[in-house]
């Protein structure tokens, strides 16, 4: 093989490996928010959680879906974790943290101490867009700044 065409071989991998990042690369959400100030994404046009309660459903399809609450007490190791894909607007850890913190404020002697959340986003969303989504539950707001 001639030493040019070796050149050329490795000049057409790298581009190819730069288009790839390129194309792949994380990229902030692209958003806006409806008339009832729900996030929707403009790339998948999808709703980030209800239009009536967010909050709401991510209690009941979270917390209450997958027993968190119930299986603090019952956890025999000093951190719980939790992982997730898509972290989107936080509202699962947002409220995560806040039962965690009522348990942990019930319970302080529960061999139970310490949350882990680990969640992976693609197309995370500005801090502006975060405090913008948060802003509909005061409730959260200890958790949320």
């Amino acid at each position: 093989m001639r030493p040019q065409a070796h050149i050329v071989k490795i000049v057409l991998r790298l581009v190819i490996r730069v288009t790839y990042v390129k194309q792949n690369a994380i990229q902030p959400a692209n958003l806006e928010f409806n008339a009832e100030g729900t996030p929707v994404s403009r790339d998948f046009d999808d709703v980030y959680f209800s239009n009536d309660n967010g909050l709401e459903e991510t209690r009941y399809v979270f917390l209450d879906g997958n027993q968190l609450k119930e299986r603090f007490p019952e956890h025999v190791r000093p951190f719980f974790v939790v992982a997730e894909s898509g972290f989107g607007t936080g509202l699962n850890f947002l409220t995560l943290w806040q039962a965690f913190d009522v348990f942990h404020r019930d319970n302080p002697e529960a061999t139970l101490q310490r949350l882990h959340f680990i969640s992976f986003e693609k197309f995370p969303l500005k801090a502006e867009d975060l405090r913008l989504a948060h802003q509909r539950w005061p409730e959260l707001a200890t958790w949320a700044e």
